[in-house]
Parts: structure tokens; sequence; C-alpha cells
């Protein structure tokens, strides 16, 4: 009797890009939660061995991300992060500010007890680490934060708006974060955002979030004062 051949269910073919996207997404969330500074350099073969990822797929995920805005090209046609300026501080500041006080206000309408619980939790990991200055930890969990928040909202487009925003804040939280002041004002605004979820206070929670974000962009706005050419003023005549 001679073997037959096996008769195969119907399997779905594996993706080729399956190893683009996630290093696409890895890229993309480090940008988002700060573990690139403006101006850093980088190269494929440097990001490819951190990766543990052949060069292809970072080559990709950063013409990706290219077309995002999220890097720039240098006279020596390397790519590096953006920076940030404070005419388009001014201009994501106000938006994010629009766009995420909405997304706030939409959760309180959707929360569970479950939301509520899980966003607790990265609070509390977030307080910790504010405390102990562990600012990588902190950075990622503030990303973490608010990313479980607006999810809670349901609307699609405007939390892929807001990433986009974030593609240009992220790298520019690092460079306030450090500062143990900061620190302590940001976690009052996001105690207050909890107290207002936890409300179901939307008008509480919109402003808090805003509170949240004005505070970092008046962070940034100094700074880049501090450490750069005076252009045009970040504030446009009030308090950023």
């Amino acid at each position: 009797m001679t073997d037959q051949p096996t008769l195969l269910p119907t399997l779905r073919q594996v993706s080729r890009d399956t190893m683009q996207e996630q290093v696409y997404r890895q890229l993309r969330e480090a940008l988002m939660s700060g573990r690139f500074q403006p101006g850093q350099k980088l190269t494929i073969r440097g990001l490819a061995e951190a990766l543990g990822s052949s060069p292809m797929p970072v080559r990709e995920a950063l013409h990706r991300l290219s077309a995002e805005n999220a890097f720039e090209v240098t006279e020596t046609s390397r790519l590096r992060v953006r920076m940030m300026t404070p005419d388009r501080l001014r201009e994501i500041r106000d938006a994010r500010v629009a766009l995420e006080g909405l997304l706030a206000e939409k959760a309180v309408l959707h929360l569970t007890a479950l939301d509520l619980k899980e966003i607790n939790s990265i609070c509390q990991q977030m307080q910790d680490a504010a405390d102990k200055v562990d600012v990588s930890r902190y950075l990622w969990t503030n990303f973490a934060f608010h990313r479980r928040i607006y999810a809670v909202a349901k609307a699609d487009l405007t939390i892929a708006a807001v990433e986009n925003f974030w593609l240009h804040m992220g790298p520019c939280f690092a460079l306030v974060a450090p500062d143990r002041e900061h620190l302590a004002r940001s976690m009052q605004a996001h105690n207050r955002i909890v107290d207002a979820l936890t409300a179901r206070d939307g008008g509480a929670a919109r402003a808090a979030v805003t509170d949240d974000i004005m505070q970092a962009a008046d962070s940034l706005a100094r700074l880049l004062v501090k450490n750069g050419p005076k252009r045009s003023s970040v504030s446009g005549g009030k308090s950023a």
C-alpha cells in the first residue's frame, strides 16, 4: 500500500510584511513614548541590530515614518528625529487640547469598572516612576495611560490624528521629564484626570487633560527659548 499525500486544511498564508509591521509599530511607539530625542541621528544598521531584524524591514518602516514627518534628512543624507520649533509646538499643542480633550470627554460615556481599574493601575505605576524620577518608565507609563483612556472613547479616526501629533511630541517629552517639579505637576493633572473619570464628569476630564497638555507645552516652550534662537512666541500672548 502506497502512502497517499495528506490533504492539508485550508491555511492562511503568512504575510511577508509581518516583520516589517512589527518593526514599524515598535519604532512608532518608541517615538510616541519618548525613547528617542529630537535631533537624534539614526542608521538602518544600528536600528536593525537593536531590533534583531534585517535591514530591509527597518528601511521600509523608516520610509513610512518619514512619510508621517517623524524624521527628516540631514545634509549628509542621514535620518534624524525631527527638531521642535516654537511655531510647531504651538500648533501641536492647540490641536492636542482640542482632540484629546474631546477623547477624554467621550471616554466618560463608555467607561467600565474594568477600564477604571486598569487606568488607575497605570496611574499608580506612573506615580511610582515619577517619585523615583525613573524617566524611561515614567514616559512609557504616561504614554500607556493616555492611550488606555482614549481607547475607551471608541473614536478611531480621532485617535489616529492624536497619535500623529504624539510622533512629534514624544521625543520632546524626554527633554522635560527629568525635571522633578515638572513630574510632580504632571502627576497632579493625571490624578485629576482619574478623579474626573471616576466621577463620570466629562467636563472635568477634558479640563484635566487640557491642563496636562498645557503644562508640558509650557515646560518645553521655556526649554526651546533657553536652548535655541528666539523665534515667534509659543504662547501667542498668553500662558502656554
